[in-house]
């Protein structure tokens, strides 16, 4: 997959996201759907903090901005402080992407994990992610009684 392929699909992920994360209500955020699991809103918050994590920790971004495990919730109190995140972490994204240069698209980078991953790989691997727990919300919205959303 291209550079061109996430540009595309990039925002039309994150609007679904969005519009799932709109179906709930700041009540819904200390919902916890498995038992000993994480919160809606920590499940929700960790798609930007993963993203953070993989795309914007000074690995591939030329900038860190990814400084700890965001999933604490004091910091993200409501859906609107939450999808504030959302949305800064989806514009860095992008502009990370937009200015990514193709000649180091299957370049291996050194992860903290002790791996290293082609670019490629990571950006696929973040938006995968991202899907993947959009699955997740789609799932909570109907275990909280919510009429789903087709996204």
């Amino acid at each position: 997959m291209e550079k061109a392929f996430f540009l595309d699909r990039w925002p039309k992920i994150r609007k679904g996201t969005l519009a799932l994360v709109d179906a709930f209500g700041d009540e819904d955020l200390a919902f916890v759907p498995v038992e000993g699991g994480w919160t809606l809103g920590q499940i929700i918050v960790h798609i930007s903090s993963a993203a953070d994590y993989w795309l914007h920790s000074g690995v591939l971004s030329p900038v860190a901005v990814y400084a700890k495990a965001t999933e604490n919730m004091e910091d993200y109190p409501t859906l609107g402080a939450i999808k504030a995140y959302l949305s800064d972490e989806h514009a860095r994204t992008l502009a990370l992407l937009e200015s990514f240069d193709p000649a180091n698209w299957t370049k291996k980078f050194p992860y903290p994990d002790g791996y290293s991953y082609p670019a490629n790989w990571v950006f696929w691997h973040v938006l995968e992610h991202e899907i993947h727990h959009r699955g997740e919300l789609s799932l909570i919205l109907g275990i909280l009684g919510y009429e789903g959303l087709d996204v």
